[in-house]
């Protein structure tokens, strides 16, 4: 028996915390990766009773989801910038907010419009340092050519996205001060553009500048910003597991592979059916750290929670299992067991929503 369990009170906890960081900018809750993780549909239905209307995605299957389930009415902003006919089509049909972070984008998203016959909603991304998507602050002709030439595209909104917004605040403030350059051009030569957007989760939490007219929140929902823990938002999920097996072994007992242990004590062992498959132990934040912290990450440990007491995770967290001591713990097979995890990482498992 074993399944993530989403909690829906502390989901409600951490939305009233963004709200009040918001503090009357729009919010733009973004439901990538299947809602980090936490459920695409039950997610959306919780935060729209919760009162958020704007939502965004990264895949227009997503949206097309969303609006076979009923969220006719909430706006729908697709956050990947595309010139893909197929992929635009399929937005403006569905009546989202389109990307162009791009001049190709733009014209691709007009033409479609046009034959049409409607107009079609879009916001600019401007790239002021992550490079994915995203006009250059230089290439403010090509921004302002939408403006002049494609008629059948209507400019909602602006935003970016920042770089580093949870480990540096010197830069994230470098590339807010060359949006609000790039606001004040093209505010100047008498164009309206729209929510201007750059605060993501980190940033709206961690620092007091940037809101603007709207926020784009994911991992504040879940509670999981990187870094340094927020007060206010509460983790959202973890994996319930049974114990497999309980056992005594003796000292010099080896336990794993490659990267064996070998235990120093009479220790009561017992055993886990979930691994890093099911992303218990696994970090996705990890390829954004530097060297020194990767190996202090390294050594971090690992623990679960077994009736109520702490258990550490004994060597590695092995593929499909993981082993706890429970040498000071009253427990048996089928007592639960259970493990912090990043919903988005976790696959192979069934949710419970609570």
């Amino acid at each position: 028996m074993k399944h993530l369990v989403i909690d829906r009170r502390a989901m409600r906890s951490n939305i009233r915390a963004i709200k009040e960081r918001a503090d009357g900018a729009a919010i733009y809750a973004d439901l990538s990766a299947n809602a980090y993780g936490m459920g695409l549909l039950e997610t959306a239905q919780l935060l729209r009773d919760e009162g958020i209307r704007n939502f965004a995605v990264s895949d227009p299957k997503d949206a097309a989801f969303l609006r076979k389930n009923d969220f006719t009415e909430q706006r729908i902003m697709m956050l990947r910038s595309t010139a893909d006919p197929d992929e635009l089509a399929e937005l403006i049909d569905l009546g989202v907010i389109c990307t162009a972070g791009s001049y190709d984008a733009a014209v691709a998203i007009n033409g479609i419009a046009e034959a049409r016959k409607t107009v079609a909603e879009i916001q600019i991304k401007i790239d002021t340092g992550l490079g994915r998507y995203g006009f250059s602050p230089t290439e403010l002709d090509k921004v302002a050519a939408i403006y002049k030439y494609m008629s059948s595209l209507a400019v909602v909104g602006i935003f970016t996205t920042f770089s580093a917004s949870d480990r540096s605040q010197k830069l994230t403030l470098a590339q807010l001060d060359l949006f609000d350059q790039v606001l004040d051009k093209l505010n100047d030569a008498g164009y309206e553009t729209g929510l201007a957007h750059a605060c993501d989760s980190a940033a709206l939490f961690r620092y007091d500048f940037g809101h603007m007219d709207a926020v784009r929140v994911g991992t504040a929902i879940c509670g999981r910003i990187p870094g340094k823990k927020i007060p206010g938002l509460t983790k959202v999920g973890y994996i319930e597991a049974g114990l497999e097996e309980v056992a005594w072994f003796s000292k010099g007992h080896r336990i794993g592979a490659e990267h064996a242990v070998t235990i120093k004590k009479p220790t009561k062992i017992a055993v886990l059916s979930v691994g890093y498959y099911h992303g218990f132990g696994v970090d996705r934040h990890s390829s954004e750290l530097n060297l020194f912290e990767r190996v202090f990450a390294g050594r971090r440990r690992l623990y679960a929670r077994v009736n109520g007491q702490r258990a550490r995770v004994i060597g590695s967290v092995g593929m499909m299992h993981t082993l706890i001591d429970v040498t000071k713990i009253d427990c048996t097979v089928g007592d639960i067991a259970i493990l912090d995890v990043d919903p988005v990482n976790v696959k192979g498992l069934p949710r419970e929503y609570r």
